[in-house]
């Protein structure tokens, strides 16, 4: 047994082929989580990348599979757009009426999907994973499901669609306007903002790109994105709920 699902983000086209025994409720499981990327957002797509096979023969074994599958997602959309897209390991959301949007760049597991689930009630949700911006800025939305980590298994995430959760859609025109590095620190008090020194900021965001060195001219191209939306700031806080204030600031004012 076979079915395929094709996905579509950060410009691009993917099949999932899913086959086993239980492949059914792996392609159902996999149509609710990534509803958002069931059809183009409209911006046209340029390129395909290469198919995902996913197997499932037994269905206790579903939310590794689905985990495993976003990231294999991911990484096919990476590679397709190697050399094409500037991307960085990111979230962003937009102001649904501007289009004015903030990229908050970090490692894995330091806060990217909190904050995406939280600002996605109020802005457009564009990723918690991959941002992938064009040379004049404009983000290629990559609405992902939200990865979020189990308590009870550290090593499981589920895989939840943003509109399950309901997180806004990203608006017709995202242009990365703001980029903030997030520095989570359990010690903090307050959220505290400082500007990043031109030179850091190119090797923060360098350190968290991916298939930079494709691009021609690949640094000059990450300093052109820092003059553009520029200055890059370093955000230390504790909790999301601590950002509310200077993230809003950030997009422009409330949605």
């Amino acid at each position: 047994m076979s079915d395929v699902l094709t996905l579509h983000g950060l410009g691009c086209s993917v099949e999932v082929r899913c086959s086993g025994d239980a492949a059914a409720p792996l392609l159902e499981a996999l149509r609710a989580a990534w509803s958002r990327c069931l059809v183009p957002d409209g911006r046209g797509e340029s390129r395909a990348a290469s198919p995902v096979l996913a197997r499932l023969d037994d269905e206790g074994d579903l939310a590794q599979r689905l985990m495993v599958t976003t990231q294999t997602v991911t990484r096919a959309l990476i590679a397709a757009q190697a050399g094409h897209l500037l991307m960085v390991h990111a979230g962003a959301v937009s102001h649904p009426l501007t289009g004015v949007s903030l990229v908050y760049v970090a490692p894995g597991g330091t806060g990217k999907t909190t904050l995406s689930r939280r600002l996605g009630q109020s802005y457009g949700y564009l990723t918690d994973e991959t941002v992938g911006m064009d040379a004049d800025g404009r983000i290629l939305p990559y609405p992902k499901p939200l990865s979020v980590r189990r308590q009870e298994q550290p090593g499981v995430k589920d895989e939840l669609s943003p509109d399950a959760l309901g997180l806004l859609a990203a608006p017709p025109a995202p242009v990365a306007s703001r980029v903030v590095l997030l520095a989570r620190d359990p010690a903090a008090t307050a959220a505290d903002v400082e500007e990043v020194p031109f030179m850091d900021a190119v090797f923060a965001l360098t350190e968290q790109s991916s298939s930079l060195a494709a691009l021609p001219r690949p640094l000059h191209r990450m300093a052109d994105f820092i003059d553009a939306a520029g200055p890059v700031l370093r955000l230390r806080y504790a909790e999301a709920a601590d950002l509310d204030g200077t993230l809003t600031a950030l997009l422009g004012g409330a949605a």
